[in-house]
């Protein structure tokens, strides 16, 4: 809808006779110049995330069974307790009291417990085992433009956005370059990026902290930097269709341009087709192109043999511009006289039946 309406004001302007400025193709003002596009596929931030931590280290939130031996000849030996590990990585075990088991493994958070228990004189000849009874589920959900959308489950408080997007097999071509943070309703850690402003977006009755930042901007490092917070949604903003329409002398064709390419004049003319005939006989171009933010329309007058000969003559093309192959005395008589012979020919098919 948005690219009928763009074209058409384009359109509109060409028969209505709005005022349009034209430039030639190698005069052309930077403000009216294209963009070029980035393909960000070739973003590699895989050295900016962190190693994968150990998937078997017991972490905050966990539910741990403990099972206690006291090794005495006591009937009622053994113990067990269902403890969990709070924000600061410990429990507390009944006697015993509390112990640091964030970031060990099962193996290494008995012997902890072991050695705390002989250093407190509670237990002198302990056994112990420790199991994993419930893993906290922490999930950031990433969608847009990336390889394996969906949630990333992160394995500790301390994660990057780059560490997410490398578990969510990194950015596609795609991309637009525009990345959003928002953060739970219900969280009280926002993700930390200093890169831009934030914006608070309402949600309901709740807000969420919307953080946005520009891959074209921001440093891989910043990446690494911009912590975000459980229960994050990082969305990868994908880039709308670029097309491009080719008029005139040549089949009529709307050229989709794929993400992350750029396209030039003789790309687009080539992509639509050809000439319908060489360029010495059909040169002329003409690329109408609406300015963006703006109700201006410009027109830039451009030669197929020039851009084939000199690089500032083969511009880079717009979304939404329209090429026109123009018409001139050569092709019409050559279009006349063609539909003429057509036409005979077929009058004479026809005759012979």
């Amino acid at each position: 809808m948005i690219e009928t309406r763009l074209y058409l004001v384009v359109v509109a302007c060409a028969i209505s006779g709005c005022a349009q400025t034209q430039y030639r193709a190698s005069e052309l003002p930077r403000k009216y110049a294209a963009r070029s596009v980035r393909d960000y596929s070739t973003v590699d931030l895989t050295p900016y995330a962190r190693q994968v931590a150990n998937q078997d280290a017991i972490r905050p939130g966990d539910r741990l069974q403990v099972t206690l031996d006291t090794g005495t000849l006591q009937e009622n030996s053994e113990h067990v307790w269902k403890v969990s590990i709070d924000d600061s990585g410990a429990t507390s075990l009944p006697n015993i009291g509390p112990v640091k088991l964030a970031g060990l493994t099962n193996t290494e958070a008995e012997r902890s417990i072991v050695k705390t228990s002989l250093e407190r004189d509670v237990f002198l000849t302990p056994t112990v085992e420790v199991k994993v009874a419930q893993r906290r589920e922490r999930i950031i959900l990433v969608s847009g433009a990336v390889e394996e959308p969906g949630p990333v489950k992160i394995l500790d408080d301390d994660v990057s956005l780059a560490d997410v997007i490398v578990q969510a097999g990194g950015i596609t071509s795609e991309a637009s370059g525009t990345i959003t943070i928002s953060s739970s309703p219900d969280s009280d850690t926002a993700p930390a990026a200093p890169l831009v402003p934030n914006a608070v977006l309402p949600v309901g009755q709740k807000t969420v902290q919307a953080t946005v930042i520009s891959l074209e901007t921001a440093s891989k490092a910043e990446l690494a930097e911009t912590k975000l917070g459980e229960g994050s949604v990082v969305h990868v903003e994908a880039t709308t269709p670029r097309p491009i329409k080719v008029v005139g002398v040549i089949k009529n064709q709307v050229v989709e341009v794929p993400s992350g390419q750029n396209v030039r004049l003789l790309d687009a003319v080539t992509q639509a087709g050809g000439q319908t005939y060489s360029n010495w006989i059909s040169d002329r171009v003409t690329i109408t192109r609406h300015v963006p933010g703006s109700d201006e329309t410009i027109r830039i007058k451009g030669s197929i043999r020039k851009a084939r000969a000199d690089s500032a003559e083969n511009i880079l093309l717009a979304p939404y511009d329209i090429i026109t192959v123009e018409e001139n005395l050569m092709t019409f008589t050559l279009s006349t006289l063609s539909g003429l012979f057509g036409a005979g020919a077929n009058a004479a098919r026809i005759g012979a039946y």
